[in-house]
C-alpha cells in the first residue's frame, strides 16, 4: 500500500513535478498488554493503519492531529471477524473477597472504585428505583411504570395522582434523584429536595429549567432512583459513594460471587480532534463511546457496535446529562455507516457538520429517560442532527424511548429509513418519527420511509404563525398505525404518501388535528393566522384528511390539492397489515398513480427500507406473521443485500423441506409463487444471496401463517 506526494518546482520558470512515493505502514497492537495510544502515536502519514488485535482493551486513546488523504485515509481498526471489544467496565470484587447477603435477598460488598454502571454476566442492573421496572423485561421503556402528576402539580412541586402512590409506599424520597418529564417533551434530573412525612403524598424539586418550559401539571410523569431503601426487585442494584458499598438484587436471587460482575467507571474510550481523512472501523465499543469535535473533517465511522455506550451518573448523584456520542465537524464533514447503537441511556447519536452522511445503521432500545436537558429547548430525539445538507439514509431506528426517532438537520434528505415503536412506552409527549423544527425545512426531504407502531406523529413539520418553516418535502412515504402526518407551514410538497390506520383511538393528538392521518393544517390552535396556503398536497392515500379543528370549526385540507383518495385505502392495497403496500389490480390508485409504490414496478421490484445486510432481510410478509391472507398472497418479498447478483427462493410447509420457487437478479426481489397458498397452514420460506458462482450466503428461515 502506498500513497504520493507530488511536489511542484518553479525552475528557471519551468514547472518541474518531482513524485515522491510514500508507503503507508502497518502498525499492530498485539494484545490487552500493549497500549492502543502508543499504535495511534506512530500514524503520521496517509495511509498508515493501527490495526488492534481481537481482545478486550481497557484503555483512553487520544486521537489528535493524524491527516490521511483522499484515498489514502488514516485507520485505526480491529479485526474485521472477531471481536475487538473497548470495554469501559472493570471487574467488580468485594474488598474482603466476601458478599455479604442481607435480610432482604440483597448481597452487598465494599468496593475499591466508584461506578455508575453495573453489569452481571453481560446483563445490565437497573439502578434502584420506583416504580419497580427493569431494563432486562424492558418495562424500563414504559411509562405504566412511572408516577404520574396530579392537575395540583406546580413548578418545582409534584404531588401524586396517578395508579403508583408515594404516599403509600412508605418510602422517604428525600435526596433521592427525580427523573421529571415536566416539559412534554423536555425531562430532566433533579435531587429530590424534601419529602415530608407530613405530605408524603409530595415533594419539591429545584425548579430553574427556564422560562420556556411547557408545564402542563395533567401530563407531567416521574421517577425516583437511587436510594438504598428503593432496592427492593431482582435486578436492581445500588451504590453507596460515601462508604463505597455496592447493594444488588440478582435476577436469580442468588449470590454475584462466581458471575462475571463490571462496573462502568470509564465515559470515552477514543477522543478524536484535529484530524482529517480518518477512519474508524471494526471495533466494539462497551460502556463506553467517543467524541470527536473540533476541526474534524472527512472522519468516517465504519462497522463499529455500540453498546450500552452511555450511561447516567445519576447512581453517583450528579444531575447532568449523560454525554452521549457526538461527532462535529463544523465546516467539515463525517459519513457514520453500517454501525450498531444499543441500549444507550439518553441520545444514540448527535452529529453535526456540512454534507454529513449516516446510512446503514441500526439504533435499538435507547434512551429510556429522555432526560437529555439542563434547560428548557426544542427538544432532542433518539438522533439529533446539527448538521446542513446531510444524507440520513438507511437507517433501521426501533423500540427505542425518545419522543423522536431522527431530529432533522438543515436542509436534511431522510429516505429509505425504517423507523417503528418511536417511544411506545410514551415516556415523553409530542414527538414524530421524523420531526424538523421551523429554519430546518427549507430543502428539507423526508422520503420513501416507512414509519410505524408508534403512538407518535410518523412525519412532522413544526411551527406556527408568524414563525413557520416553507419549502420542505415529504415524499413517497407510508405511515402506519401511528398518530398520522402533521403538516405546519406554507410552500411545502406532499405527495403520494400512504398513511393510514391509527395507533389507537385516542392517539397522541396535541390538539392541532382532528382524529387526522393526514393533517395539513389551516390553523395551529387558535392562532388566527392561517397557514398552508401555497403547500401542494397531491396523489395522496388516507383513512382521514384534513386541516385541523380551529375554534370549534373543522377544516379541511389546506393547500393545493389534487388526486388526493381519502377514504378506507387498506381495501385498494394488496396486504397492507403485512407491509405490501402495492396496490391491487384494478385499484383506482394505478390509474391515477396515488401512493408511493408504482403498480408495473412493483411486479418485479418493491422498495423496503431499511438497513440492507450481508444477506436477504426484512421479508414482506414479515416473519412470524398469522394473518396472511392465502387468496391474495401470490409473490414473496424481502430486502436485497449488498452485492448479491441473485436470489433463490425456497418455500415449504417445514423448515426442513424447503423446495425452491425461483430466482430474482439483479435488483429484482419479488418472486411469485408456483401455485397458491392454502389457507389455515403455517408456511417457511428462506432466500438464499448468490454473490458470485462460488460464493453464497444462505438466508435466515422465515415464517408465517394463512388465514
Amino acid at each position: 500500500m502506498a500513497s504520493q506526494a507530488v511536489k511542484s518546482l518553479l525552475l528557471l520558470g519551468v514547472v518541474v513535478i518531482v513524485t515522491v512515493q510514500v508507503s503507508a505502514k502497518l502498525f499492530y497492537v498485539k494484545g490487552p498488554q500493549d497500549s492502543i495510544q502508543d499504535c495511534v502515536d506512530s500514524l503520521t502519514e496517509p495511509g498508515d493503519e493501527c490495526v488492534i488485535q481481537p481482545g478486550v482493551y481497557h484503555e483512553h486513546v487520544t486521537i489528535k492531529n493524524k491527516h490521511g488523504r483522499e484515498g489514502s485515509p488514516i485507520v485505526i481498526r480491529g479485526h474485521s471477524q472477531e471481536e475487538t471489544k473497548l470495554d469501559g467496565t472493570v471487574p467488580v470484587k468485594p474488598k474482603d473477597g466476601k458478599w455479604v447477603k442481607m435480610s432482604n435477598g440483597a448481597y452487598k460488598a465494599v468496593i475499591d472504585q466508584d461506578i455508575w454502571q453495573l453489569f452481571i454476566d453481560g446483563e445490565m442492573m437497573t439502578n434502584a428505583r420506583w416504580p419497580n421496572s427493569l431494563w432486562s423485561d424492558k418495562t424500563i421503556f414504559d411509562n405504566k411504570y412511572w408516577a404520574h402528576s396530579s392537575t395540583k402539580s406546580t413548578r418545582g412541586l409534584m404531588i401524586d395522582g396517578g395508579q403508583h402512590k408515594l404516599a403509600e409506599s412508605g418510602l422517604d424520597a428525600t435526596g433521592a434523584m427525580a427523573v421529571l418529564n415536566v416539559g412534554s417533551f423536555c425531562t430532566f434530573t433533579k435531587k429530590v429536595l424534601r419529602h415530608k412525612k407530613e405530605t408524603p403524598d409530595r415533594f419539591t424539586y429545584e425548579d430553574d429549567f427556564g422560562s420556556s418550559l411547557n408545564f402542563k401539571p395533567k401530563n407531567n410523569q416521574y421517577f425516583l432512583e437511587d436510594k438504598l431503601e428503593f432496592l427492593d426487585n431482582p435486578g436492581e442494584w445500588f451504590y453507596d459513594k460515601s462508604s463505597k458499598t455496592l447493594y444488588v438484587m440478582t435476577l436469580s436471587g442468588s449470590s454475584p460471587e462466581g458471575s462475571d460482575v463490571r462496573g462502568k467507571v470509564q465515559t470515552l474510550a477514543f477522543t478524536i480532534t484535529d484530524s482529517t481523512y480518518l477512519l474508524i472501523k471494526d471495533l466494539t465499543f462497551f460502556a463506553t463511546t467517543l467524541d470527536a469535535r473540533s476541526n474534524i473533517h472527512k472522519l468516517e465511522l465504519n462497522s463499529l457496535h455500540f453498546k450500552f455506550p452511555t450511561y447516567s451518573r445519576r447512581m453517583l448523584h450528579e444531575t447532568d446529562p449523560p454525554k452521549w456520542t457526538k461527532v462535529f465537524a463544523v465546516q467539515g464533514s463525517v459519513r457514520i455507516y453500517n454501525n450498531t447503537f444499543y441500549g444507550t441511556d439518553g441520545i444514540a447519536l448527535e452529529y453535526g457538520g456540512v454534507n454529513d452522511t449516516v446510512e446503514n445503521n441500526v439504533f435499538e432500545y435507547n434512551d429510556w429517560s429522555g432526560a437529555n436537558m439542563v434547560k428548557a429547548q426544542g427538544g432532542a430525539g433518539t438522533v439529533v442532527s446539527q448538521s446542513r445538507g446531510d444524507k440520513f439514509i438507511r437507517n433501521t431506528l426501533r423500540n427505542n424511548g425518545a419522543s423522536v426517532g431522527f431530529r432533522t438537520g438543515y436542509a436534511s434528505k431522510a429516505k429509505l429509513n425504517d423507523i417503528s415503536r418511536t417511544c411506545w412506552g410514551m415516556l415523553q409527549h409530542d414527538g414524530a418519527g421524523i420531526q424538523s423544527q421551523i429554519k430546518r425545512q427549507t430543502n428539507l426531504v423526508m422520503e420513501q420511509n416507512w414509519v410505524y407502531d408508534s403512538p407518535k406523529y410518523g412525519l412532522r413539520f413544526d411551527g406556527g404563525p408568524p414563525k413557520i418553516g416553507r419549502h420542505g418535502t415529504m415524499r413517497r412515504n407510508v405511515i402506519r398505525k401511528t398518530n398520522g402526518m402533521m403538516v405546519k407551514g406554507d410552500e411545502h410538497k406532499v405527495d403520494h404518501n400512504l398513511i393510514f390506520h391509527k395507533f389507537t383511538k385516542s392517539g397522541d393528538h396535541d390538539g392541532q388535528g382532528s382524529k387526522c392521518n393526514l393533517c395539513v393544517l389551516r390553523y395551529v390552535r387558535q392562532n388566527p393566522i392561517a397557514i398552508n396556503h401555497n403547500t401542494v398536497v397531491e396523489y395522496n392515500a388516507a383513512d382521514i384528511a384534513n386541516g385541523g379543528l380551529h375554534n370549534k370549526k373543522l377544516y379541511p385540507m389546506s393547500g393545493k390539492l389534487l388526486g388526493n383518495v381519502i377514504g378506507d385505502v387498506r381495501k385498494q392495497l394488496m396486504d397492507p397489515d403485512n407491509m405490501d403496500f402495492r396496490p391491487k389490480q384494478g385499484s383506482s390508485y394505478i390509474q391515477d398513480d396515488v401512493g408511493p409504490y408504482n403498480y408495473e414496478e412493483s411486479k418485479t421490484k418493491y422498495w423496503i427500507p431499511g438497513r440492507i445486510q450481508y444477506k436477504a432481510s426484512n421479508p414482506v410478509p414479515p416473519d412470524g406473521s398469522t394473518e396472511v391472507k392465502a387468496a391474495s398472497r401470490n409473490v414473496l418479498m424481502w430486502l436485497n443485500s449488498f452485492g448479491g447478483r441473485a436470489y433463490v427462493l425456497y418455500l415449504g410447509t417445514s423448515p426442513n423441506a424447503l423446495k425452491q420457487q425461483g430466482v430474482a437478479r439483479g435488483e429484482q426481489n419479488v418472486v411469485k409463487l408456483r401455485k397458491p397458498l392454502e389457507s389455515g397452514q403455517e408456511y417457511f420460506w428462506r432466500v438464499d444471496t448468490r454473490i458470485n458462482n462460488k460464493v453464497t450466503y444462505k438466508g435466515d428461515v422465515w415464517s408465517f401463517k394463512t388465514i
